[in-house]
């Protein structure tokens, strides 16, 4: 049952992301907001993204209740996305709101991965299986909003978008602590009587054996689906794809990856967590650099698109166990926080930010030739990564 509720909260937020990233900005635009309030509005999940998972996740280890903050988070996000619509003629309390309302939902992932793989004991496989539906909630929504609004306009937009907050709180309502054995609650209760501040965890995260590698890999990685998710469209669009061909390539990229989630149990033990990572990189940089060279032949972009079951499904599930294997109890969501800050924060921004100067300086192909390049350079830094990292011992200081 717990498994359910978990796949009903990723649809719903996913479906919420479905909605946050492709009408956001046409549903500003018919209330008359310009540009650059719009371009405000959208850039503010990506700036969360780089302060905000850290502080939920220090929240949740300090506590150690998990579950009491995704229920905070995800009911202060759905009230603010109401207080977003009531105010949303004025551009100076829209983007304020905006910017709220992704405060609280930024930790929403790393808080509730950190859950999802406790409940399923360490399983990758089983974690793919619930965490698939977040895509499938991402494609509905953009599907069934897109036909909402080219048969009736964006008016309901509100509704949908709130909506889908609210359901992600009612779901995580439902959820319940993971049930440990007696040894491994009182090391943990131990653990978190001596839980360790923000200056000691910070220096943990970033330095432990092993660790420094993987932010690093994480943030080339996302750097060139930064790229990607910015530009494959208008880069299609270059070449003369059609916008029917354009929805195609992006859907098919979508099932690939909920195909990969749903069956990866049945071979994902055949490979250590690291090599599953390295094959991420190595992927990565293949699907880049077939996408700079060849656009104009359709069957290689859907190859290339079919890529997407690894550099995101596989290297995601690989990444989010390898820290649930590593660290210890009192660091697990300001873990999880981490990669969300360094790698979808800063990596993804990065990527936004060098695709378009790259596609300015050098033309559109050269965007995703840096794309390339960060996934080569992921690589090289998976291939040193140990295989079995056993972070150094956290000690206990005042923040």
């Amino acid at each position: 049952m717990q498994a359910r509720w978990l796949a009903l909260f990723y649809a719903a937020y996913f479906g919420f992301v479905g909605l946050y990233s492709p009408f956001l900005g046409p549903y500003l635009t018919t209330l008359g907001h310009s540009l650059d309030v719009v371009a405000l509005a959208l850039g503010m999940m990506q700036l969360m993204r780089i302060v905000g998972p850290f502080a939920w996740g220090w929240l949740s280890d300090r506590t150690a209740n998990r579950i009491r903050w995704i229920q905070v988070a995800s009911l202060g996000g759905a009230c603010v996305a109401v207080a977003v619509f009531t105010f949303e003629r004025s551009a100076f309390a829209l983007v304020m709101l905006v910017l709220l309302m992704n405060l609280f939902i930024s930790g929403l992932v790393p808080m509730s991965d950190a859950h999802c793989m406790e409940m399923c004991k360490n399983d990758p496989g089983h974690y793919g299986r619930i965490r698939l539906f977040g895509s499938v909630g991402f494609v509905i929504a953009v599907l069934v909003f897109g036909a909402v609004a080219s048969k009736f306009g964006y008016a309901s937009y509100p509704v949908w978008a709130c909506a889908c907050l609210f359901l992600a709180y009612w779901a995580s309502r439902q959820f319940q602590p993971a049930g440990l054995p007696p040894s491994t609650s009182s090391s943990i209760r131990h653990g978190l009587e001596a839980a360790p501040g923000w200056r000691v965890a910070a220096r943990e995260l970033l330095w432990s054996r092993g660790l420094a590698r993987l932010w690093l890999a994480s943030y080339f990685m996302v750097l060139a689906h930064g790229v990607f998710y910015g530009y494959f469209s208008l880069y299609l669009i270059e070449h003369g794809y059609a916008e029917a061909s354009i929805g195609l390539l992006w859907a098919f990229g979508v099932v690939c990856e909920v195909l990969f989630f749903w069956f990866q149990s049945a071979f994902f033990h055949r490979l250590s967590l690291k090599q599953w990572m390295c094959w991420g990189y190595g992927v990565c940089a293949v699907r880049f650099a077939v996408t700079a060279m060849f656009p104009q032949y359709w069957p290689i972009m859907a190859l290339a698109q079919s890529a997407h079951a690894i550099t995101f499904a596989a290297h995601h599930t690989a990444t989010i166990a390898w820290l649930k294997a590593a660290l210890p109890f009192p660091l697990q969501v300001r873990g999880q926080a981490m990669y969300a800050t360094i790698a979808y924060g800063l990596g993804g921004t990065s990527g936004t930010l060098l695709g378009r100067w790259a596609w300015g300086a050098f033309g559109p192909s050269s965007a995703f030739g840096l794309a390339a390049l960060a996934g080569l350079l992921a690589l090289w830094l998976g291939v040193h990564l140990r295989e079995n990292v056993m972070p150094a011992s956290v000690h206990p200081s005042a923040a």
